[in-house]
């Protein structure tokens, strides 16, 4: 072979391994744009069911809410102790600077002679909004507008007797009364082991006609159900003396279960010690001592008003009339009220006038009322039976 033939053989062959690497290349790239057109449609489907999932969820929480008579939107009738402060400072600049046209500046006129008095801003925002319900939490207010489809409690603020506050002494003397020939009212004390060691006769003696008695609670971390350790005592000495009586259990219930379990506890301690109550067995439903470490921080409404229906049907079964105690977020926020709506109600609220439309059957209206036979401060409750 000459050496111009093996210079072509060698060119030929040059060529034909550039070709082959050339195509091994394109196939490469070929590949890797398969491979990344394959991906992006996999992220696009992925999205896309995604998105779906969410729409599906967003839909069964709405039917949801619906179907549960959730339908107040919180976060559009809420503001924050922030903006509350500065709404009501902005009116009070204002109402200094006399700004503000004619009926602007008597609202605002009031609310200075509301803070000028002490009143602070729960106070200011229940004059201001006095068609709304408010409802104050540890971060802000929440405003309802009342419902007229749901049952009121029909008492007339214009025949309550408040007590007067004496000027010398800044101490308030008489007491909350209600006169009206519409009702019977009864005046009534509720206690605990917080109360010590309490003369039943004398608590008799001083006018009161009924008493409420803890008879447990469960433990807000532990969930351990304990019974309150003055209990057996209260309810034999309240018998004792012909006193009409009925007790709570506060519930930190996270399931319906539980929420029997602590009806049946009740109930087995009633049997247990003999005791005899003329009122209801009652559910008390607040926010626990140390909410960020309550074992039911996370219950929804509905999750809780589940537990409720459950201790208050557990009670009817076993012959007792069931009640739920709570204030105003209890009502409001933490329960269903609409669901809740057939059981009688025991609400507590501290302050006058009362700025709650709903029907309720007692009213703990002060937690640092004076009884005789009962050492330092205790809660007092009005009965309100209603005249046929």
């Amino acid at each position: 072979m000459t050496r111009e033939e093996n210079y072509n053989d060698e060119n030929d062959f040059v060529r034909e391994k550039r070709r082959i690497a050339r195509k091994r290349r394109r196939n490469r790239i070929l590949a890797f744009y398969m491979m990344s057109l394959l991906l992006i449609v996999a992220i696009a489907f992925s999205a896309m069911l995604a998105y779906e999932k969410k729409q599906l969820k967003d839909e069964l929480i709405r039917i949801t809410a619906e179907r549960d008579g959730l339908i107040n939107d919180m976060n559009s009738n809420y503001i924050t102790n922030e903006e509350a402060s500065k709404l009501v400072a902005d009116a009070v600049i204002e109402a200094e600077n006399k700004k503000s046209d004619e009926g602007r500046q008597k609202l605002k006129d009031e609310i200075l002679a509301m803070f000028e008095q002490g009143d602070g801003v729960l106070t200011v925002l229940e004059n201001v909004y006095a068609e709304k319900i408010v409802v104050p939490d540890s971060s802000g207010y929440y405003f309802f507008d009342v419902d007229e489809t749901l049952s009121k409690h029909g008492l007339d603020f214009e025949k309550f007797e408040y007590p007067v506050v004496n000027e010398e002494t800044g101490e308030s003397e008489g007491e909350l009364q209600y006169i009206d020939d519409g009702f019977t009212v009864k005046k009534g004390i509720d206690v605990s082991k917080f109360q010590g060691k309490i003369d039943w006769a004398k608590v008799k003696k001083d006018g009161i006609e009924f008493a409420l008695i803890r008879a447990g609670y469960r433990g807000y971390e532990t969930g351990k159900i304990v019974e309150d350790e003055t209990f057996e005592d209260n309810i034999k000495a309240c018998n004792e003396v012909g006193m009409d009586a009925g007790v709570y259990f506060f519930t930190e219930a996270k399931s319906v279960a539980e929420g029997r379990e602590e009806a049946d506890f009740v109930i087995d301690l009633l049997e247990e010690y003999e005791a005899t109550i003329q009122l209801p067995i009652v559910i008390d439903v607040e926010q626990s001592a140390n909410p960020n470490k309550s074992r039911t921080k996370n219950l929804t409404p509905q999750e809780r008003t589940d537990i409720v229906i459950a201790f208050c049907e557990r009670v009817k079964e076993a012959g007792y009339e069931p009640m739920i105690y709570g204030n105003l977020k209890s009502h409001m926020r933490m329960t269903d009220i609409y669901k809740l709506e057939e059981y009688p109600k025991w609400f507590a609220y501290y302050r006058t006038p009362l700025r709650y439309p709903y029907k309720f059957d007692i009213w703990q209206y002060t937690a640092t009322g004076s009884v005789n036979g009962v050492k330092g401060d205790c809660d007092i409750n009005l009965m309100f039976v209603k005249e046929d």
